[in-house]
């Protein structure tokens, strides 16, 4: 599998659903302080998970060049450093 669409944690969309459903829950209250806490570091965890692949997508997406045709090409990126 793409490591775009998965991770050893799932997939984008499941890290993404879980993160929109603790911050639908943390908004609404109700919730014990602990819990909350603990709510709150799942959402930072997956947040970071989020963030990771969507990084990863960008990087992909800017190797992508159009050819003198026209035509959208994958090209090498050289290493900056």
């Amino acid at each position: 599998m793409n490591e775009i669409e998965t991770n050893e944690h799932g997939s984008f969309e499941e890290s993404l659903r879980e993160l929109e459903q603790t911050v639908t829950a943390l908004e609404n209250g109700g919730v014990p302080l602990e819990q909350s806490l603990e709510m709150l570091k799942r959402g930072l965890e997956l947040a970071n998970r989020c963030e990771k692949v969507l990084d990863e997508a960008q990087l992909t997406l800017e190797k992508l060049v159009m050819n003198e045709d026209g035509e959208l090409v994958l090209e090498e990126m050289e290493d900056e450093e």
